[in-house]
């Protein structure tokens, strides 16, 4: 009976290390995969030559736009944390802190729960980074903090890169595009972190966590003038698109298609010539 366990105990090990070394291989492929596709585009993004004049009238035009709908309450947000110190460090915080950092673990913890939701969401946020790229080149937008500097004062105050910020939000110089600001992303893609937490999983604390986070981001975007009420919804219409469009490109029978195309050119290649 023992050498029996044994030999299973043996048989076991011979499948699960190798199985494990091929899944920690493709899960290193993937992750690289995607740093790469990060790597080009916020290169790409910074790579847009300022177009000042253009940015800053565009963003005119959502302020007069939000002002039009009775929504444009940025600067009320933003004064009411202006001089309460732990509310705007924390907005800084929540800024500089939860955006990266909280989508590479969501991105690790879903490579290791679940390769396909990974893929899905990856694909999803690669997506949603064309049509950020397109825009960003062809409809520059300023962020609020910058009006005043071009002489449209509405009361934004820059807390995250000014002088009083107790963060040190790092940015290389070459990803840099100060004039990227619609669609946003900085809300968008936490989005999508929550919402793939959401659908990866039914525990209701971490569920809780992912509308807390989203909300969260919400906020400090907002109150750190780096945003307008429109480009958050903006960055959320596109990513909830992409998301549409990558559920519908999956449900496609790309295998039967790739079998059927294989099939015709091995049929091509055995034909005899005449």
């Amino acid at each position: 009976m023992a050498g029996a366990w044994g030999q299973l105990g043996i048989r076991l090990r011979e499948w699960w290390v190798p199985n494990r070394r091929r899944r920690l291989a493709v899960a290193g492929a993937e992750f690289a995969f995607t740093l790469a596709f990060l790597g080009i585009y916020f290169l790409l993004r910074g790579m847009r030559p300022p177009a000042v004049d253009e940015a800053v009238r565009r963003s005119l035009e959502i302020v007069r736009f939000e002002q039009r709908l009775g929504i444009f309450y940025e600067p009320v947000w933003q004064a009411a944390v202006l001089d309460r110190e732990l509310l705007l460090q924390a907005a800084n915080f929540i800024y500089a802190w939860l955006h990266f950092p909280v989508l590479g673990l969501v991105g690790v913890w879903l490579l290791f729960r679940d390769l396909r939701s990974f893929r899905f969401v990856r694909n999803v946020m690669a997506v949603s980074g064309l049509f950020g790229l397109a825009a960003y080149w062809i409809l520059p937008a300023a962020p609020p903090r910058l009006l005043e500097l071009y002489g449209y004062d509405f009361g934004f105050v820059d807390t995250v890169h000014g002088a009083a910020s107790g963060v040190h939000y790092f940015q290389p110089g070459p990803f840099v595009n100060d004039f990227a600001a619609v669609p946003s992303y900085h809300f968008g893609w936490i989005a999508l972190a929550s919402a793939a937490i959401w659908r990866a999983t039914r525990n209701r604390l971490l569920r809780g966590a992912a509308v807390a986070l989203a909300a969260a981001m919400w906020w400090s975007v907002t109150v750190t003038g780096n945003h307008f009420f429109f480009d958050m919804v903006f960055g959320g219409v596109v990513v909830a698109g992409s998301w549409a469009l990558v559920w519908w490109a999956s449900r496609l029978p790309w295998h039967a298609w790739r079998e059927a195309g294989r099939r015709r050119l091995a049929a091509a290649v055995l034909t005899p010539r005449r």
